[in-house]
């Protein structure tokens, strides 16, 4: 009997609008925990679930163990979704929140995220999704007004941080692979760009092999039509990916437009490959031009972005279709060095397979039962080449090389798939299973390789800034996984009133969350001009935002609720900080003046701080002077023209003008204006390109290219 009272209870609650569900004033209102037998129960079992409520489990004669369940009132979300629009706005976005996570509904856009995603904990905070409804409203139809033709003009400077992903909504054919190969800068500027990559761009990078692709380089520019027009569009990639990591050193061009055109042109020629050499046969190529591409879309977004997730799903797909979820051992045909570079590269597909579903809110694309390629061995380019008949023994993770980022980064990446199945699983769990997962995640960080475990910036002065960042996104993988797997148990009462079942749970993610933030700060210092990591600020994109975002959350709902666990100073203090870095880039990200705000909200409804519109007048007038100073600095004539907001981006930064030099790879932007792109039989088997007249040729000779590998781990 007790048990079907329970149920029916439930069953009750879930059909009340989550409207009538309040009690009136001066009522006494029962809460899930409580439930309609809180007079003659002592208190039933509790089923944690990921949401702020404790919902009654059935009762039994032996005590069942405390299960994490997601899922719970799934009827509200018909209950809310049938309320009446009001009279001022005939078609309303309309909310649906659940345990299962968060759902908007508007006339142009159903949107649904998880509950361990940040947009769902705002959500959660009491008053707070008012003001960003209206908010979201006025965004709604402003891009209604944008489509239909209205506010083109003001929305000129959004252009670029809107841009399509071409792949997915196609762009103009060449007429002939010929005007491909004229959009490519001569040698002497791609040679820069190719240096660029190999040297900086140590997330993809490793998935090509350096000595290799270096003959197939010669190859090309002694013979263009001998390369697959797939090749060409890896080659395309490489170079925009070259771009998006440069800095002002590196560039003539202070002029953001000239910038984008550059962006533009080599992102379109990338996927006028794709198209022309037909990717989805599978060819040689195309995965790594297509990880190349997504990567470039990626860091274009300076926030989260569907279609991105949407290329994932397509690289994942296509992964799978060239085998590479099988380890190449099961296929004897398969050479050694195709066998190591599969694996280097299904580690990639995963990476980014968790990184941008969590990012989007939803479940892996890659479910552990569907492959088994092995780890990568620890093995520098120079180890490996096309004439290896059996892979040599991996050198000692003490030694760096570009396989061993992908190592340690896998290792994790492992364990945060468990988490992802844990948190997703439309099935309760055991907290048993929460602890269980929780000590494979801790296992991981055990297992990194030690020059890629957590260290002190103070005693990393000597290191190298890649491997200082690769250490900082390790610990960011850490946190991420914390928060994710424990913040479903931060308010759930526990079902023990001896003993708090949820402790480790609530301190550990509350610690998750300070710890990212700090990271975080680490990161905004460092990557400023003159900072350690200064080089690799490219590399702070929207998907490690999302973990500081979490974490923001996560501390905006504690100090809300007033469940600090006495720790209220740091708390304020981390969020002071965020809120700081979070309006500096507010410009160029909707996340983070989202979040900016929100913070602002909650420190000013704890006595800290000015309203979120104060400290926004402040900031843009703080920026304002900042680009004036800028603006004067590098000559130009004030009230002219703005930088372009893709500069703003986590992957851009202003650029000044420092001086025009000679062989600076982007000076050349657009072919037509340089004469374009010569065959080299044309001009007699000379493989030179000057960069200017009266200066010397910087081809290098491939010996010189392929000696590079010095087994340092920077380069090859």
């Amino acid at each position: 009997m007790h048990d079907r009272i329970v149920y029916l209870e439930r069953l009750v609650m879930s059909l009340i609008p989550v409207s009538a569900r309040a009690s009136p004033p001066g009522s006494v209102a029962a809460t899930p925990s409580q439930g309609l037998l809180a007079a003659s129960d002592p208190g039933p079992t509790l089923r944690p679930g990921p949401g702020p409520h404790s919902v009654p489990a059935p009762a039994s004669g032996a005590k069942p163990e405390p299960v994490a369940d997601p899922i719970s009132a799934s009827a509200t979300m018909i209950t809310r979704t049938e309320a009446a629009p009001s009279a001022a706005e005939p078609n309303p976005p309309i909310d649906v929140e659940s345990d299962c996570g968060s759902m908007r509904m508007s006339p142009s856009e159903l949107r649904y995220v998880g509950g361990d995603h940040w947009a769902a904990i705002l959500e959660s905070i009491a008053n707070l999704k008012d003001h960003f409804d209206r908010e979201e409203r006025f965004r709604l139809a402003q891009d209604e007004q944008d489509t239909l033709g209205g506010g083109a003009e003001a929305n000129d400077v959004l252009r670029h941080r809107r841009r399509h992903t071409l792949l997915l909504y196609g762009c103009p054919l060449p007429a002939s692979r010929a005007e491909i190969l004229a959009a490519l800068p001569p040698r002497s500027a791609v040679d820069r760009y190719v240096s660029r990559y190999f040297n900086r761009l140590d997330l993809v990078h490793c998935i090509v092999h350096g000595p290799s692709f270096l003959r197939e380089y010669e190859t090309f520019w002694t013979n263009p039509s001998s390369v697959p027009i797939i090749w060409v569009g890896l080659l395309f990639s490489m170079i925009c990916l070259a771009l998006l990591a440069s800095d002002p050193l590196d560039t003539a061009h202070g002029d953001p437009e000239h910038r984008s055109l550059q962006v533009d042109l080599y992102r379109e020629k990338t996927v006028q490959c794709l198209l022309l050499g037909e990717y989805t046969k599978s060819g040689p190529y195309v995965l790594e031009t297509v990880v190349h591409y997504i990567y470039i879309e990626l860091n274009l977004r300076g926030d989260a972005d569907k279609d991105i997730w949407l290329l994932f799903a397509l690289e994942v797909n296509l992964a799978m279709r060239m085998g590479y979820h099988r380890d190449p051992s099961h296929f004897p045909g398969i050479s050694p060095l195709q066998s190591e570079m599969r694996r280097r590269l299904w580690a990639i597909v995963l990476q980014g397979d968790i990184l941008v579903s969590t990012q989007m809110g939803m479940p892996r694309m890659i479910s552990d039962w569907k492959w088994d390629t092995a780890e990568p061995r620890n093995l520098s380019d120079a180890d490996l080449d096309e004439n290896t008949a059996e892979l040599p023994p991996p050198r000692p993770e003490t030694e760096l090389t570009p396989a061993l980022g992908i190592i340690g980064r896998r290792r994790m990446y492992i364990a945060l798939g468990a988490i992802c199945d844990v948190t997703a699983a439309v099935q309760p769990c055991s907290y048993a299973e929460i602890m269980r997962v929780d000590g494979i995640l801790h296992q991981a960080a055990a297992n990194i390789p030690a020059p890629l475990k957590p260290k002190p910036m103070a005693i990393s002065i000597t290191d190298a800034p890649e491997v200082i960042m690769a250490r900082l996104f390790i610990a960011h993988l850490f946190y991420k996984g914390q928060i994710m797997l424990h913040r479903r148990f931060l308010y759930l009462e526990s079902p023990s009133r001896d003993k708090d079942m949820f402790a480790y749970s609530r301190t550990t993610c509350l610690e998750a969350s300070l710890a990212a933030l700090e990271l975080r700060n680490i990161l905004d210092e460092e990557t400023r001009p003159g900072g350690e990591l200064y080089m690799m600020r490219w590399r702070v994109s929207s998907v490690l935002n999302d973990t500081f975002l979490t974490a923001t959350m996560v501390l905006c709902s504690l100090l809300h609720r007033g469940l600090t666990l006495h720790r209220d100073d740091e708390i304020l203090s981390a969020l002071r900080r965020a809120r700081t870095i979070w309006m500096r880039a507010s410009s160029s990200s909707h996340e983070a003046k989202r979040a900016a705000e929100t913070v602002s909200i909650v420190l000013a409804r704890a006595g800290e701080g000015r309203s979120s519109i104060q400290d926004q007048q402040n900031m843009n007038k703080t920026k304002h002077s900042e680009q004036e100073c800028e603006t004067d600095a590098a000559g130009l004539q004030p009230g002219s023209e703005g930088a372009d907001p893709e500069l703003e981006a986590p992957l851009q930064d202003d650029l000044t003008t420092l001086g025009i030099g000679a062989f600076d790879p982007d000076r050349f932007v657009m072919p037509g204006l340089l004469g374009g792109f010569t065959p080299p039989h044309a001009l007699g088997n000379t493989i030179s390109f000057s960069a200017s007249p009266g200066m010397d040729s910087l081809d290098v000779p491939l010996d010189e290219w392929v000696n590079m590998t010095d087994g340092s781990g920077t380069n090859w």
